[in-house]
């Protein structure tokens, strides 16, 4: 019996529910084994605590606390300080085995003089993060000995990928935006090619709708709010820095051109959690789960 969209969707209607508690696919925190590594990015060291190791120390514990969240980082792990002007006198004293980061975080530094260097790349010029972030997973796997763990996690996390495509097809013709808003209520930011949101959406069989021009982290320039007409059927899911959104809330709502835009209008804008642009498997894990949860609210509304 042929099935419409509308009866698919509220068939699917409980798929939010479930997804808010689905958890994410990585070891438990209980089997965290502590290395005495240093982590100078928080995409790496998201993949170390997805593995069940700890280093012994990273740059900016705050921010990865605040803009990742989970895994959760354990309070014995220690700041180095801001990413900016991180305490090398005090890393010196740790004496490391090995300091891992971007390229451009190690590269042309002093910090060859205190330990090992490993650079890691996620986002590069191949534009294929998702693809990178399994095999930066790999290749930490066979550092700290847990090579079996991340193929295993790896494959985990393409099954869930899989099977949430498998439930967004009835929707999957819809395109999406993924903003990021600005607290001028006038412009923000769009998230294309080369970046997560996008390789997300993509191994989600969804079509991003913005096509314009990108950074290697996959955000657009600041473009003005009516840029979001030139895809009016699209949807729009978007986030704003927590120290931002009432002043950005408070100008889109006495904003004419925001209310016009068909999307704000038809009730097809949902807020999402904020996101570390540049994390690794793990965050592409959260971001898929809450772009399906989100997606479905608005559809299931308006079925």
């Amino acid at each position: 019996m042929f099935l419409s969209r509308r009866r698919v969707l509220k068939g699917l209607a409980l798929l939010p529910i479930a997804l808010v508690n689905t958890p994410l696919v990585c070891a438990s925190r209980s089997e965290l084994v502590k290395v005495d590594i240093v982590s100078f990015e928080p995409a790496l060291t998201e993949s170390l605590l997805a593995l069940g190791v700890a280093p012994m120390a990273v740059v900016n514990a705050e921010f990865y606390r605040k803009l990742i969240a989970k895994p959760e980082l354990p309070d014995y792990v220690l700041d180095l300080g801001p990413s900016i002007e991180p305490n090398l006198e005090y890393l010196q004293t740790l004496a490391p085995s090995l300091i891992i980061g971007t390229t451009w975080q190690l590269e042309g530094t002093l910090l060859q003089r205190i330990a090992p260097l490993q650079a890691l790349d996620i986002y590069t010029n191949n534009a294929q993060p998702y693809i990178n972030a399994g095999q930066v997973l790999l290749e930490l796997g066979d550092l700290v000995g847990r090579r079996d763990q991340a193929q295993t996690l790896l494959e985990q996390t393409d099954q869930l990928f899989d099977s949430l495509r498998v439930k967004l097809a009835p929707i999957s013709d819809r395109p999406v935006y993924i903003a990021r808003l600005n607290p001028d209520g006038r412009h923000l930011l769009l998230f294309g090619a080369k970046g997560m949101y996008q390789a997300v959406l993509e191994r989600l069989g969804l079509r991003n709708a913005y096509q314009g021009r990108t950074n290697t982290w996959g955000s657009s320039p600041a473009v003005g709010i009516e840029t979001l007409l030139q895809s009016p059927d699209a949807s729009l899911l978007y986030y704003t820095n927590p120290n931002e959104a009432l002043a950005a809330e408070h100008r889109l709502n006495s904003s004419p051109i925001w209310h016009a835009l068909p999307m704000v209008r038809e009730g097809r804008t949902h807020a999402l959690p904020r996101f570390y642009p540049s994390g690794g498997l793990l965050t592409a894990q959260r971001l898929a789960l809450s772009i399906t949860e989100h997606l479905f609210t608005m559809e299931t509304k308006h079925a």
